[in-house]
């Protein structure tokens, strides 16, 4: 859309929800309603680096000044819709989908499908692809809250990072913060909720979810709530959980009961649709998820998002530990810890294990590691840590300033812009856009979430106790045994699964599918001590399939 003065052209992906608000600042008249018309004259008036602060909402969107000569790339702050680049020949290509740059590559003769190395180590280190790189060795990704700046006389680039003001520290009593996080919280939710078309909700088991249909409900709609689970009696299934929510909410609840062989035929439709490997499982069922959702609504919101800021896993809790012990005795109660509490939860033992790292950027890659030095040698046949250290401290520096925050809220900051990024939003919105359907996430709203980052941390996280106030504020909304009910995760289980049903088919897939991309003698070793379960490897084993069929939706049988 190009705006009235015909200096700008804009070409926008997702929803600014305060677009309306805006308007009242700007000079008129509009041609429509549209939010993609209130950006273009936003950034027409008042230029692209002051109306950026201005944004509530999820986009990634390019502004074109046709009088400087300059395109603009920007990306939401947490980056729920994704953007893409690429730079060759003094040109620039971007789209929220790396096939499409592929095309253009391909159309131009230019380098295209190839695998990056380091992002590989990346992936076995985290499960996902941190930004801006992707596996893809010549298609970057726009980090969360970035603009880059590319000049079409010279080809010239300048990424920056560009930040809203930053909230003061809350000073209020726990009583205010609750009171104040009802208020911020129930505005997000009337804002995402303003839709020409049906909107729903995505239901799990847990709170987040359950707290985002009550305070949908509470605005006098009866939104349709959808849910997904697997039979034989696996503990991850939730569906229990979730009818006990629809019932007490009085909610209409549509439920999805999905089959190993379902999910099975389902994966390459479903590597397709989000083009990165992702390991994580959580993505499985979101797929089936979102296909019976759009067979009702159109837009969805779902409790997504709410972990992260609010300290809900139990790497922040341990990392409380910190501020309590002296870094010799740290190291000594982490080990023997982590020994205690081996695999029982597996976060929990990685966050024990960070505590022997002293520098921040150890103490994230040790409590988000996935495959540790020893193995990714043992895959690869190399192992640059130094380069990995390297790309990720200048990004992990500019999230979280080291001499501003303690330890626990550094880590939180940087898994809301970074882990929620490139991973969990990531396939949300991939997988719910190939559907044409679209997710919103209340909890990333990004007054709320500013809000919630002011709090002190112990009214965000304790030990043995993630989400305070959050949890204080649902009891207004819901029972208590659903507030504390046990964490579930949205997991399949994977682990049960690929020793039995899923065997005869997965054991080729891992040996022959990566062989030539990684040793398949260590590949085979993994997955024996999987089979045995001794110990278990059910996240590595996953996120190797998924690198597996990845490669195999590609055709690539080497880097």
């Amino acid at each position: 859309m190009r705006s009235r003065d015909g200096r700008w052209w804009v070409t926008f992906n997702g929803e600014i929800y305060n677009h309306l608000d805006l308007r009242k600042e700007l000079k008129g008249p509009f041609r429509g309603h549209s939010d993609t018309e209130t950006l273009v004259e936003l950034v027409a008036e008042k230029g692209i680096e002051k109306t950026l602060p201005l944004l509530n909402g999820m986009f990634a969107f390019a502004a074109l000044d046709t009088q400087a000569g300059k395109l603009y790339l920007a990306r939401d702050p947490f980056g729920v819709k994704p953007l893409y680049y690429n730079l060759a020949s003094n040109g620039v290509v971007f789209s929220s989908e790396i096939r499409a740059i592929n095309v253009v590559l391909k159309h131009a003769k230019l380098p295209a499908e190839s695998i990056d190395e380091i992002a590989l180590q990346k992936f076995l280190m985290f499960r996902y692809t941190p930004s801006p790189d992707t596996l893809w060795q010549n298609v970057k990704r726009l980090p969360p809250g970035t603009i880059m700046t590319f000049d079409i006389g010279t080809g010239a680039t300048v990424n920056s990072h560009y930040t809203r003001p930053s909230a003061d520290r809350f000073d209020g009593s726990v009583q205010d913060a609750v009171d104040l996080y009802q208020d911020k919280l129930g505005s997000a939710v009337r804002r995402q909720l303003l839709s020409d078309v049906p909107v729903g909700v995505l239901l799990s088991g847990g709170i987040d979810s359950a707290l985002v249909a009550a305070m949908a409900k509470d605005t006098g709609i009866d939104v349709p709530c959808f849910t997904v689970g697997f039979g034989g009696g696996h503990s991850e299934c939730e569906i229990e959980d979730a009818e006990h929510t629809a019932r007490t909410l009085g909610l209409s609840l549509s439920k999805v009961e999905i089959t190993p062989e379902e999910l099975k035929s389902s994966l390459p439709s479903i590597v397709r649709a989000i083009e990165e490997p992702l390991g994580t499982t959580s993505v499985l069922p979101m797929w089936k998820l979102v296909m019976r959702a759009r067979e009702e609504v159109k837009v969805v919101l779902s409790g997504q998002g709410t972990d992260e800021p609010w300290g809900g896993y139990y790497r922040y809790q341990v990392e409380l530990l910190r501020k309590a012990l002296p870094f010799p005795l740290l190291w000594q109660v982490g080990q023997m810890l982590a020994k205690f509490w081996h695999g029982k939860p597996e976060s929990m033992e990685r966050g024990l294990r960070s505590l022997s790292q002293k520098e921040p950027l150890g103490q994230i890659i040790e409590a988000s590691c996935l495959f540790d030095s020893v193995e990714r040698r043992m895959l690869t046949g190399s192992n640059d840590d130094l380069g990995i250290s390297k790309s990720l401290s200048g990004w992990l520096d500019w999230l979280a300033p080291v001499d501003d925050l303690s330890g626990a809220e550094r880590m939180m900051r940087i898994d809301s812009r970074m882990n929620l990024a490139d991973d969990l939003l990531l396939y949300g919105d991939k997988i719910s856009m190939a559907t044409s359907l679209e997710a919103r996430v209340p909890m990333l709203d990004i007054e709320l979430v500013r809000f919630v980052e002011s709090l002190p941390i112990e009214y965000r996280v304790q030990w043995r106790n993630g989400k305070v106030v959050h949890k204080a504020m649902a009891e207004r909304y819901l029972p208590s045994e659903i507030v504390h009910r046990r964490k579930k995760g949205f997991q399949v289980p994977f682990g049960s699964w690929s020793r039995n049903e899923w065997r005869s088919w997965l054991e080729p897939l891992l040996l022959d599918g990566l062989d030539g991309l990684l040793s398949r003698n260590a590949v085979e070793k993994l997955w024996r001590q999987h089979l045995a379960g001794k110990p278990d490897r059910s996240r590595q084993i996953f996120a190797l399939m998924m690198l597996s069929l990845w490669r195999h939706e590609h055709s690539w049988n080497s880097g």
